[in-house]
């Protein structure tokens, strides 16, 4: 069962300009393991951007924006065959469990300008009451 559905897009160069003009920027959004996988020259900046609105997207489909969470509790890579995945932790990993949600699908793109990410929360669900 669909629990929840995100979607994002960003500027690729909004997202240029933000880590350009403040360094450790990256460093707060990103994973040491996301900032190892981006390749170099200027698809660079087209793989932040994806995995930023990737990020929101995963946030949108908790329900929760980013309010109570962290940009680290997110992580995004791709598995051996190219393929977008998602790793929640502490308390992102928390949200999803309370809610039922035991897998995420993710969907990455971008062009030369913007970068679109959605997520899809898949589970069982939760009766409350």
């Amino acid at each position: 069962m669909i629990i929840g559905i995100g979607i994002d897009s960003i500027e690729i160069a909004r997202v240029g300009q933000s880590v350009d003009n403040n360094p450790r920027l990256g460093q707060r959004l990103f994973t040491p393991q996301e900032l190892e996988q981006l390749p170099s020259g200027a698809r660079r900046l087209s793989r932040l951007a994806a995995l930023f609105a990737a990020k929101e997207a995963v946030f949108k489909a908790l329900g929760t924006g980013l309010a109570g969470h962290s940009w680290q509790q997110v992580e995004v890579f791709h598995n051996q065959k190219g393929a977008p995945q998602v790793q929640l932790r502490a308390k992102a990993a928390d949200t999803a469990a309370g809610l039922g949600i035991s897998r995420l699908h993710i969907s990455i793109s971008h062009d030369q300008e913007r970068a679109v990410a959605i997520c899809i929360a898949e589970g069982e669900e939760r009766c409350f009451g």
